[in-house]
């Protein structure tokens, strides 16, 4: 059913926020590590610990944010990612830094599913433009933050841009209270146990196939995510406002194809739409182990995200199609599991590729697992059209 889109202003302006605080993390936090010493292959552990944190939490809040109201958990998210951030800026906490990035996966990664699954609840419209909107709004404030966050490190530190990346999630957590208060279409999983539920889930060949796409994606983007900072400034030799810039112009690519894509999803279908940007965002990493130049690698990293941010939200919409009622919280839990599984896989590859071969064999390497996706794609569109 359609509603009114001016009560869900609040949601989206939580979402901005939720965007611009990841968008200054993305630059700043792999550049401050870099400035306490941390090794390549220290950064990348680092990624690890958070992301396998993300893999054993984030189902389990997906799936109580079926039962309890999601606004709860983006409230109490945002307030974690808030505080461990500042805690990071202690030189008191720096020996502990490994287990600071797993508390602040387990807790701040309640946000995500319960976000996810809060975009379909709200629909105003078909869910692969909802899907994309939502994409949009998140890489808008992606657009702000690494600009915003690599200046005030440049002018002041790396500790003042977190400090601003807390005070903003303070002020999103606050935001929720504003959020309309969503119930899902149906009720029917409550009854049933949580793990009753995932196995329902992973009963559907459908999403046991979309489950698997997203180790993929991440895969491939955690090379862009946590090493393009580091690469773009060592390597090319961008300044850190330099680095902000290039995630920002990248954003903005993203922002403007994302909806684009979503809307012509929900025309001439999402399983081919996915399979097009799939295909191309392989292309423009090839492109980017190419770049020997800032220019060069704003070009293809814009080419790139152009292409490959359409791809999670196109699938989401695939997923929210595809859940039966009352599961949309656990199947969004499951899927940001598997994101985070895709996460857990590469770092030590990536860090292990750049210190034996070259930092640029990064590249290739995200770009030949996007193959793989592919894939994946071309299976669930032979099992649908079966």
């Amino acid at each position: 059913m359609k509603r009114n889109a001016a009560p869900t202003l609040p949601f989206y302006a939580v979402i901005l926020l939720w965007g611009f605080g990841s968008g200054l993390l993305t630059p700043v936090l792999p550049l401050y590590a870099r400035s306490l010493g941390f090794s390549i292959e220290g950064w990348g552990l680092l990624v690890t610990v958070y992301a396998a944190s993300t893999f054993i939490f984030e189902w389990m809040w997906g799936a109580l944010s079926d039962r309890v109201d999601r606004r709860a958990f983006i409230a109490a998210g945002l307030l974690s990612g808030a505080g461990l951030i500042y805690l990071y800026t202690l030189e008191a906490f720096t020996p502990l830094l490994y287990a600071l990035q797993f508390v602040r996966g387990a807790t701040f990664i309640m946000v995500g599913p319960a976000v996810k699954a809060l975009v379909s609840d709200l629909n105003s419209g078909g869910i692969g433009l909802s899907m994309g909107l939502y994409s949009s709004v998140r890489r808008l404030g992606g657009v702000i933050g690494p600009v915003v966050g690599t200046l005030i490190a440049e002018v002041w530190s790396y500790e003042s841009a977190l400090h601003v990346y807390a005070a903003v999630y303070l002020v999103g957590a606050l935001m929720t209270v504003a959020i309309p208060k969503a119930e899902p279409p149906s009720v029917e999983g409550k009854d049933s146990g949580i793990m009753e539920n995932a196995r329902a889930l992973f009963g559907i060949r459908q999403i046991l196939i979309l489950f698997a796409v997203p180790v993929i994606i991440y895969m491939a983007g955690t090379v862009i995510g946590s090493y393009l900072p580091i690469y773009a400034q060592e390597i090319v030799g961008m300044s850190t406002v330099g680095v902000g810039a290039l995630l920002s112009v990248g954003n903005v690519a993203g922002l403007l194809t994302t909806p684009v894509f979503g809307w012509l999803s929900d025309r001439h279908g999402k399983v081919s739409v996915a399979l097009a940007c799939f295909l191309l965002s392989t292309a423009a990493m090839f492109g980017i182990s190419l770049a020997g130049s800032p220019l060069q690698l704003t070009l293809s990293l814009v080419f790139f995200t152009m292409c490959f941010s359409p791809l999670t939200p196109l699938l989401l919409a695939m997923l929210a199609d595809a859940t039966p009622g009352g599961l949309l919280g656990t199947s969004m839990g499951i899927y940001s599991t598997f994101e985070n599984l895709g996460i857990v896989l590469t770092p030590p590859i990536y860090s292990l590729i750049w210190t034996s071969y070259a930092p640029s064999a990064i590249f290739v390497f995200g770009a030949l697992t996007q193959v793989l996706g592919v894939i994946l794609l071309l299976t669930a569109r032979r099992r649908s059209s079966g």
